[in-house]
């Protein structure tokens, strides 16, 4: 892997900052929905009622938060907030809040939290562009880290589980929250925002369509990788008996996996286009799926764990592109739109798996994963189509 020793000192920042940021989210955000199930008693459907509070929230955070950058906002104070509200998550979870406290306090904390992603995303890309360094491997390098951190935080969280219960995991989590502020304090420049750009009156109040349909296909990706990540812990313990520690070695294995696809899918893109590269990851993640229904060990488990890797590799190392491609003269607008496709495909994945389960069962919910995946295929299929037939409306009007 060439890609970080490429990054200037500060580039290499930026993907630390990243990593330890995400190694925090990712140790509490997969497992609320575990926690709500077996640590409340809860049914399954009401996991749908956390996230259905928290991720439209989300979605207006970083909409708004966006926007801000763009504006020229200083990219510190952002992150700051974002911290202290994930540090206030931590804090509440360690009270042993019900169900309601959970969903209303601990729902606005971690939508704040979770404009971290998209602010850290936006940095990086200003920061390329300032170092006439490539976005498209500037932006897979980024998505590496948060790969990474999806190797470790989940696998700790659900060891730690099966160890000690979920007061250690938010304990653990608080302790990293904190190293994520000292983090903050010394790596990220006071100064940094985005540089002013040329304003296009024109163009201002119309809708970017072809950013918008590029966010949809990220979407259709993101709700199956979201219904298969919300049940897959509960299916292979509850239904297929294995132990506890196994949807936290799924986890690992997948992202190690993808940290190895996600570098090889931006030098693809580079030859064959970002949108081949994620027709390929919709036939994979079809594949991946079905055959994950039929799996009964570990083994089998981690046998596909490398496979889902894979798919959703291609699909991270290229979306992030695809999306701010349809909008280069707006990073912060672009970065949260896509940001808000995966809050608002986990909001529906969670949601719809818990429907879902409640009627059939966790097998199920992967079924309808993979059904989604076609539907991700066939949008990249038709979508030179589609952004033609807008522009000319587009024109049309003009």
């Amino acid at each position: 892997m060439r890609f970080l020793p490429q990054l200037p000192r500060q580039g290499v920042l930026i993907f630390l900052f990243l990593f330890v940021g995400t190694v925090c989210a990712s140790s509490l955000i997969p497992m609320i929905g575990f926690f709500i199930v077996t640590g409340l008693g809860e049914p399954p459907w009401k996991i749908g009622l956390y996230t259905g509070f928290t991720a439209p929230l989300t979605l207006l955070c970083n909409r708004r938060v966006g926007e801000w950058l763009d504006s020229g906002m200083r990219v510190k104070p952002l992150l700051l907030v974002a911290i202290l509200a994930f540090l206030m998550f931590c804090l509440l979870m360690l009270q042993g809040p019900n169900l309601l406290a959970l969903v209303l306090l601990g729902g606005l904390f971690m939508s704040v939290a979770n404009t971290a992603l998209s602010t850290s995303f936006t940095y990086g890309r200003l920061y390329a562009e300032r170092n006439g360094l490539d976005v498209t491997k500037t932006n897979a390098t980024l998505r590496m880290a948060t790969s990474l951190a999806w190797m470790t935080g989940p696998a700790l969280s659900y060891s730690l589980i099966g160890l000690f219960g979920f007061d250690a995991v938010f304990r653990l989590a608080g302790l990293m929250g904190l190293g994520w502020l000292a983090f903050w304090f010394f790596s990220i420049p006071g100064d940094f925002r985005a540089p002013p750009r040329e304003k296009h009156p024109s163009g201002n109040g119309a809708v970017n369509w072809g950013m918008l349909f590029a966010a949809l296909c990220c979407l259709s990706f993101v709700v199956t990788n979201s219904l298969f990540v919300s049940s897959m812990p509960l299916y292979l313990v509850t239904e297929i008996n294995l132990p506890e520690y196994t949807p936290g070695l799924s986890l690992s294995v997948k992202c190690f996996f993808e940290v190895v696809t996600i570098y090889s899918a931006a030098r693809i893109a580079l030859r064959t286009g970002v949108r081949t590269v994620l027709i390929a990851a919709a036939c994979t993640a079809f594949t991946t799926m079905m055959l994950f229904t039929q799996v009964t060990s570990i083994a089998g488990v981690v046998a596909v764990a490398m496979l889902e890797g894979t798919y959703y590799g291609l699909f991270a190392g290229v979306a992030i592109t695809y999306v701010q491609s349809f909008a280069p003269d707006k990073p912060g607008r672009a970065t949260a739109v896509f940001m808000n496709s995966l809050f608002l495909g986990g909001m529906l994945g969670s949601i719809s798996m818990g429907l879902i389960a409640d009627s059939f069962d966790y097998r199920t919910v992967v079924f309808v994963a993979s059904l989604i995946s076609v539907c991700a295929g066939l949008l990249l299929a038709i979508e030179p189509m589609v952004i033609r037939k807008t522009r000319a409306l587009a024109e049309q009007r003009s």
